[in-house]
């Protein structure tokens, strides 16, 4: 099969042929027909998320189900699915807890980038090619964990549905499920790539009446605006937190970082009102540390993470389908351009550049 392979962080990704074995047990294999590219993937291209390598990136993947190994149970030849992040293990204590977004096993596929054995699936000639999050959506087939493959409705175009694989899960979520954001209240979003785009239309759908979409870009603000911001701000002309406080009269009831950097970190903490909520959803360079002024943590202000939007894979892929057909969630919207695999590095400069909200590979 074909595939992007990353050999050195920095430098481009070069189109190889890959071979990849069957599926074993608890294991499918999936003919990718869509890959989304999102920034994580940019992150580690450019070494400021290290990763195991050689490696095939991706992991806003959908496809259908081609072989499926021993063992598995609800998924069958000729499904059609989503890959998900978590390979919801149901066996550890966070899965347990029905927290699947931190499954112990997650370890194994974000941090190493292997199947749950340890093993991979992938090679050219001797060599072990990693993929990352068992998924590795930059190539025509994966082997996927069976708890990694969300069957779906085959009546959905798969390269506008791959994205519920990442960012709009991870966007929707943190709005819905971490943030749980109420009627009524007010928010603010730093950063409108394809996850600050799906924060906004999570904080739209929960009914935020103030949203304030904030990027330096004029043309994300823009498809903010046409997906429900009311307010939007460009950090490089004004104070951005300033900008907020003065909007709300005080600060949001939540702030969202959709970054991954310090600073624009300590902005979302900065926006929020007392007994305000920031979000912190992008994925920071490995040992980032940022600064809080002690003092406001008498005003009852509070800082969390999340996890690919709390999300519950199995209860939450169907519920952004429903309101996709609903029209609540507008997925074709957020879709810069759909691209061949061999275009996959004019789109991480254009990802770099700052333009578009989303690419999206499809494959023949």
């Amino acid at each position: 099969m074909k595939a992007a392979v990353l050999r050195k962080a920095g430098e481009p990704l070069t189109i190889e042929e890959v071979e990849i074995e069957g599926p074993k047990t608890g294991e499918v294999r999936v003919k990718m027909v869509a890959s989304g590219i999102c920034h994580s993937d940019y992150s580690m291209v450019h070494g400021i998320v290290p990763c195991p390598l050689p490696a095939i990136l991706g992991h806003e993947g959908a496809g259908i189900v081609e072989e499926v190994g021993p063992g598995v149970e609800g998924l069958e030849v000729g499904d059609h699915v989503i890959a998900v992040l978590t390979p919801s293990c149901g066996e550890c204590g966070m899965c347990g807890e029905g927290k699947p977004f931190l499954c112990r096993d997650m370890g194994k596929t974000m941090n190493e980038f292997t199947q749950l054995d340890g093993t991979v699936r992938t090679r050219i000639g001797g060599e072990d090619i990693y993929r990352m999050c068992a998924v590795g959506s930059f190539a025509e087939y994966a082997v996927i964990p069976q708890g990694a493959a969300i069957p779906i409705p085959k009546k959905y175009d798969l390269a506008k549905v791959c994205l519920i694989g990442c960012g709009v899960t991870t966007g929707v979520g943190a709005a819905l499920n971490t943030a749980q954001v109420k009627p009524g209240s007010s928010v603010a979003i730093i950063g409108c790539g394809g996850v600050g785009l799906s924060i906004l239309q999570g904080a739209r759908i929960a009914g935020a009446t103030t949203i304030i979409a904030i990027d330096p870009q004029q043309e994300k603000r823009d498809l903010a605006t046409s997906l429900g911001a009311t307010h939007t701000i460009d950090p490089s002309d004004v104070n951005p937190v300033r900008e907020v406080r003065s909007t709300t009269k005080g600060g949001v009831h939540y702030a969202f970082e959709a970054l991954g950097l310090r600073e624009t970190m300590e902005q979302a903490y900065g926006m929020v009102r007392p007994s305000g909520l920031a979000v912190v959803v992008g994925v920071a360079k490995f040992g980032e540390e940022i600064s809080l002024k002690a003092g406001t943590f008498l005003a009852e202000k509070k800082i969390t993470g999340s996890a690919y939007g709390s999300a519950v894979p199995k209860r939450d892929v169907p519920r952004f389908l429903d309101l996709y057909d609903r029209g609540e969630l507008k997925l074709d919207d957020m879709i810069t351009k759909e691209i061949e695999l061999a275009a996959i590095n004019d789109a991480f400069a254009e990802m770099g550049r700052g333009e578009g909200a989303r690419s999206v590979i499809r494959y023949a």
